[in-house]
């Protein structure tokens, strides 16, 4: 009962019957109206008891023309007038079109974040701005996106064959990356445990898991080359000259960024390739002088203890996906901005240094990035997607190979193809072999002096210690050299010669030229080194058996080619005949061979030339009377076959065993491509 109660207050009437405060009649003194007194009789109802004349559906109506949007009350009218007759009809279709189309224009203007219907058409046709002002330098100011990008570019800057899009499409693949992982991220467990089950299940259960994984693998190897081609454009164009040198210094750490990106997400498969090619590149910490000290406590640091494990892998895993992406994206901010909105990017120095000022003047004309490059980016955009998702899908998928295991290293294992260089310098194969050299010469000249010194003495070999120095102190020495130290060289250089500063590759660049000329050598030297097939040699028959039937895929010294099986496994399950096969009786090449009898033929090829260095007097890479039986046989019933190779040769020493067996097994539903 309480509310209904309740006494309201009345307010008295004064004698000319107003309320008090001078209000008119049925006012407060606020000016609002006050409901009619059921004691004075007037209104003619109670409180609660309202008559009126109108229906439920006036009402209903009523309350929606009220609640309705603007544009819906502006078309009340004009329904009402449509309800007249044609001409009302007519009027009203004619109006909804008009208040349809301000509201899509309002509608594209809020998307495109400045620019209305009529614009955004033009825009995308290349048309020049309909509007003016121009809208489209709204975006710049009210979209985030274009905001991060300056309002136009010089012309020649802009050219294909001067930048070829490196710098954009380093960029695209950092993104690319950033989204791939993030997937990756949400099925993968950085555990040495459920790591590998979790590749297999990426591979195998997931939807488009293998295209993800394959995806996220082809652009790190091709982040790597474009930022290696980035900076190789950069010097070769002097767009590393003064007022770009910080730029330069920024995109040098955004390289080896890039590098310890790669490498650190290069152990998360936890298979025997990441792992053996990260034992190498982290043994190296080992060197670090002095080796009790700062070497241990590197590896510990690196590996979280004196081998690879769980703490490694974590370690590896919030390297590769925090801290080093977190680290990245600030320094490319820093690049960016330098960039965009410091300096530009440079012209192409014969048309910045042309003689002709009309040359000059029409290098440097603005161009709106909106819309030529903006469309242009898309276009690029579009065919790397294009380009990458096919070659994932089609051509290559990422490796992975048997479990790790730390008590088995796989034979010609090697780092990342991008560290090969350093895996060649390791080989140490100048410097050594020079000074055991002048140890010898030093040790002879001591002995014709009449000194007596006993056999295999050294004097100055066990003074140089190569992994430090080979590992870790020239490596480090090289990269500021090469590329820290560029701009400011450059510069003392030119000072030094008095020239005119220029950055026309063949004009007054001639040491440029020739310091480009002897690293490239230099670095290609130590790459190749870094390869098995330079100072690594297993024994002859084993060579035989890792050319034919490796224990796992070779992944090949260059970027995004596929890893190598060998030929049998290529062969393919069902083309694989049970039997066995004396290789002897295949030592003639035949054209009416099958592929699994020319393949059969090669084998027998390679096992006699090995035959021959022997006899010949090669007793490292030959064999006494070697010889070769392959054998298929069924193993199970459920689609599983034994491979065997077996090569016997004639005993030389009391510990050779003479023979040698390496055998596979190979799954029906298998494919190695």
């Amino acid at each position: 009962m309480g509310l209904f109660n309740r006494q309201v207050k009345k307010k008295t009437e004064n004698g000319n019957g107003k309320a008090n405060g001078n209000a008119p009649n049925g006012q407060d003194t606020n000016g609002h109206d006050v409901p009619p007194s059921p004691e004075t009789g007037e209104g003619g109802a109670e409180l609660f008891d309202v008559k009126t004349s109108e229906t439920m559906g006036d009402r209903v109506g009523g309350t929606l023309r009220d609640k309705s949007p603007h544009a819906i009350k502006a078309l009340m009218p004009w329904i009402d007038k449509a309800r007249s007759g044609p001409e009302g009809r007519a009027e009203f279709i004619d109006k909804t079109k008009e208040v349809a189309w301000v509201q899509a224009d309002n509608t594209v203007r809020a998307i495109s974040a400045g620019m209305g219907i009529a614009d955004t058409r033009a825009f995308f046709r290349g048309d020049p701005p309909i509007e003016k002002p121009n809208p489209r330098y709204k975006v710049h100011v009210n979209a985030f996106f274009a905001h991060l990008r300056p309002k136009y570019y010089e012309k020649a800057s802009t050219k294909f064959s001067h930048t070829f899009a490196l710098g954009y499409l380093s960029i695209y693949m950092f993104l690319l990356e950033t989204i791939t992982g993030v997937i990756l991220m949400v099925f993968y467990t950085p555990s040495d445990r459920r790591a590998y089950e979790d590749i297999i299940k990426i591979m195998s259960s997931i939807p488009y898991g293998q295209l993800m994984r394959d995806l996220h693998r082809v652009g790190a190897e091709l982040m790597v080359l474009i930022v290696v081609l980035h900076m190789t454009r950069v010097f070769l164009t002097g767009s590393f000259k003064p007022p770009r040198s910080f730029t330069w210094l920024t995109g040098v750490v955004l390289l080896i960024l890039t590098f310890a990106l790669s490498f650190s997400g290069y152990l998360l498969p936890w298979d025997q390739l990441a792992y053996w090619a990260v034992t190498i590149g982290t043994s190296m910490a080992k060197s670090v002088p002095p080796k009790e000290i700062v070497g241990y406590f590197s590896n510990l640091i690196m590996r979280g203890g004196d081998t690879i494990n769980q703490n490694g892998l974590l370690r590896f895993y919030l390297m590769h996906v925090f801290a080093l992406p977190a680290i990245t994206l600030v320094l490319i901010s820093v690049h960016y901005y330098r960039v965009a909105r410091s300096h530009g990017i440079s012209l192409p120095a014969a048309e910045e240094e042309d003689p002709d000022p009309a040359v000059r003047k029409a290098a440097k004309e603005r161009i709106d990035y909106l819309p030529e490059l903006f469309t242009r980016e898309l276009l690029w955009a579009a065919i790397t997607t294009f380009l990458v998702v096919v070659y994932s899908a089609y051509v290559f998928h990422a490796p992975l190979q048997e479990h790790s295991n730390p008590l088995h290293t796989p034979l010609h294992t090697t780092a990342p193809w991008y560290f090969l260089w350093i895996q060649g310098l390791l080989k140490d194969a100048f410097v050594l072999p020079a000074i055991r050299a002048l140890d010898q010469l030093i040790i002879s000249s001591v002995k014709y002096i009449g000194v007596v010194m006993p056999p295999g003495s050294t004097i100055i070999v066990p003074l140089y210690d190569s992994p430090a120095w080979m590992g870790v102190i020239l490596p480090t020495m090289i990269i500021p050299a090469l590329f820290f130290g560029v701009p400011y060289i450059n510069e003392w250089w030119e000072k030094f010669w008095g020239s005119k500063p220029s950055r026309q590759l063949l004009k007054n660049r001639k040491g440029t030229v020739v310091v480009a000329i002897l690293s490239t050598i230099f670095m290609l030297v130590i790459w190749y080194q870094g390869t098995p097939f330079y100072g690594v040699t297993a024994p002859p028959a084993v060579e035989i058996g890792q050319a034919f039937l490796p224990e796992e895929g070779v992944l090949p010294p260059v970027p995004l080619v596929p890893d190598d099986w060998g030929p049998i496994r290529r062969l393919g399950y069902e083309n694989l005949p049970d039997g066995e096969y004396d290789l002897a009786e295949y030592a003639v090449p035949k054209t009416t061979y099958t592929e699994f009898e020319r393949i059969l033929s090669a084998i027998q090829q390679e096992i006699m030339r090995r035959g021959q260095l022997w006899e010949e007097g090669d007793k490292e890479h030959g064999l006494p009377e070697p010889t070769g039986v392959f054998t298929i046989e069924q193993w199970q019933q459920n689609g599983l076959k034994r491979i065997e190779l077996q090569i016997n040769w004639t005993k030389t020493t009391p510990s050779d065993t003479g023979e040698f067996k390496r055998v596979i097994y190979l799954q029906q539903d298998t494919r190695y491509q």
